[in-house]
């Protein structure tokens, strides 16, 4: 680090926010993007979610191994597998003819994430002393947040203009401009090696998360109280239990759960855990929504997701001045209190299919979640000491990413269960069982899909039943919506009732380092 120029650290930030740009244009361009997908590769409602919660459930079971990971075998090494395997799998994403293809594709990109993200904070952290550190991190952070709130306008014209499979191939140049700036970043990017890998604490992780999301996205096809649903989730909940009791023994843990007795960490471990539960649902449902039930656009469906960003943008450093002052307390409890009023109002203005009436809870959600989810992280992390602090930071982005796969899977069977039958009693309401029944279903079947042509003749041989699956899909989200509403609320009780109004900066016992 001594020998490397002023130049070469600001190229090693340069290449720290190329990645981090690269995975929030690849997050909102997956939500825009998804109706085409489902209806050019045919895919349902269950098998469309499956996009998203794939991806989330990869980076949920591994974004740990990758902070280990860098600490073992160097940053700027796994930051260039991270950027080579994230765009291998958002190449293949875009090349997909099926889901299987895709969903590897997904799988990949979550690998790509989870070894780039903590080497990308390495390196814009550890670029400069701490007399430039804050204007680094300030440019690493602004440039991300320009990629969150670009991404969508971006990604909807691609969409737009030449398909669903652009949002993936964008990765590509983003990817080796990034390599190009890690390159030109030479000693900058190097950092020392420290530590051990125990592969088997991540392979019990994933054993434990696979089958409890499984069994919560498939409900709606097995049944809520199935006995392989239930199964899946008993199996999945023994062994998380058996992961945590491991990662208490151990004396390098992935996970530091030893953490999570200090109340002021448990408490933002919730919050963290509860928001992405939420967020992650609407994200994916509110552009299914859009598109399919208000017929925007891509590019339109972009647009509108600025009400959520821009807000979420601007309220965020309000909320770090607001936790200087008065600690963490204070910005969670109103962020959440704003995310949860406006995830409410969402499912009251969903069914009534008019954009304006949902335009204030956006952005009461956005700012609510600026408020609140930063300061999370920076509440949880001043909790440690300081050698424990990457720690933290990792036992909360494990927790945060388990509840957007979670969250995913729950919102998804709920939306899906509930069309499911509706579909059923549309059907059976508009004609008697037999073949114009079997027919109806089928072409029903067609326009959910989102086929154009299928939509068409559905408006012209049934317009009842046309407006009638119109609002069943209103109706379906909304319901999702409500539990994404409950885990809001859940968070928002959790830190009520456990945190504190200034805690003191470090809290954790020695047990824990």
């Amino acid at each position: 680090m001594t020998t490397a120029t002023s130049q070469q650290r600001w190229c090693a930030v340069f290449a720290g926010s190329g990645a981090l740009g690269m995975i929030m244009i690849d997050a909102t361009g997956t939500a825009v993007a998804l109706p085409s997908i489902q209806r050019d590769l045919m895919l349902s409602h269950g098998a469309q979610q499956w996009v998203i919660t794939v991806y989330a459930l990869t980076v949920a079971a591994a974004i740990a191994t990758g902070g280990r990971l860098a600490d073992v075998f160097g940053g700027e090494r796994v930051f260039r597998a991270g950027v080579a395997l994230f765009a291998t799998g958002s190449l293949l994403s875009g090349l997909s003819l099926n889901l299987p293809m895709l969903l590897t594709g997904r799988v990949l990109e979550g690998l790509g994430n989870i070894l780039m993200a903590p080497a990308a904070a390495l390196l814009a952290t550890e670029a400069f002393g701490p007399a430039q550190r804050g204007r680094a991190m300030g440019i690493y952070s602004g440039l991300g947040g320009l990629a969150l709130v670009f991404g969508p306008i971006i990604c909807g014209a691609l969409v737009q203009l030449g398909g669903w499979r652009w949002p993936f191939f964008v990765n590509l140049p983003l990817a080796a401009a990034t390599l190009l700036m890690l390159r030109a970043a030479g000693p900058a990017a190097t950092s020392p090696r420290d530590g051990t890998f125990r592969p088997a604490h991540s392979l019990l992780l994933a054993a434990a998360l696979v089958p409890i999301v499984l069994g919560l996205q498939q409900s709606h096809v097995w049944g809520w109280t199935s006995p392989l649903t239930l199964t899946l989730v008993v199996l999945g909940g023994g062994l998380l239990a058996l992961f945590i009791l491991g990662q208490r023994r151990a004396v390098e843990p992935l996970v530091d759960v030893r953490l999570f007795a200090d109340r002021q960490f448990a408490a933002d471990s919730i919050v963290l855990f509860c928001a992405q539960c939420a967020l992650v649902g609407q994200s994916a449902f509110g552009a299914i929504y859009l598109q399919r039930v208000l017929h925007f656009t891509p590019l339109q469906t972009g647009l509108a997701m600025l009400l959520f960003l821009v807000p979420l943008m601007v309220c965020a450093p309000l909320g770090g001045l607001l936790y200087d002052r008065h600690g963490a307390k204070l910005p969670v409890v109103a962020g959440m209190t704003l995310g949860t009023l406006g995830l409410l109002w969402e499912t009251q203005a969903l069914p009534r299919a008019d954009f304006v009436l949902m335009m204030p809870a956006l952005v009461a959600t956005g700012a609510g979640m600026g408020l609140a989810l930063s300061q999370t992280y920076t509440d949880g992390s001043a909790r440690a000491a300081e050698g424990q602090r990457g720690r933290a930071f990792g036992a909360l982005d494990t927790v945060r990413q388990m509840g957007g796969a979670i969250g995913m899977a729950a919102i998804g069977t709920v939306v899906a269960g509930m069309e499911r039958g509706r579909f059923l009693d549309i059907a059976a309401g508009a004609t008697p069982e037999g073949e114009a029944r079997r027919a109806l279903e089928g072409l029903m079947a067609q326009a959910v899909y989102g086929r154009p042509e299928a939509v068409e003749a559905l408006v012209a041989q049934w317009p009842a039943v046309a407006s009638a699956l119109r609002l069943s899909a209103a109706r379906s989200i909304g319901d999702g919506y409500y539990v994404g509403t409950g885990m809001m609320a859940l968070g928002l009780l959790a830190a009520v009732v456990l945190m504190r109004r200034k805690p003191a900066a470090t809290t954790i016992v020695e047990g824990a380092s």
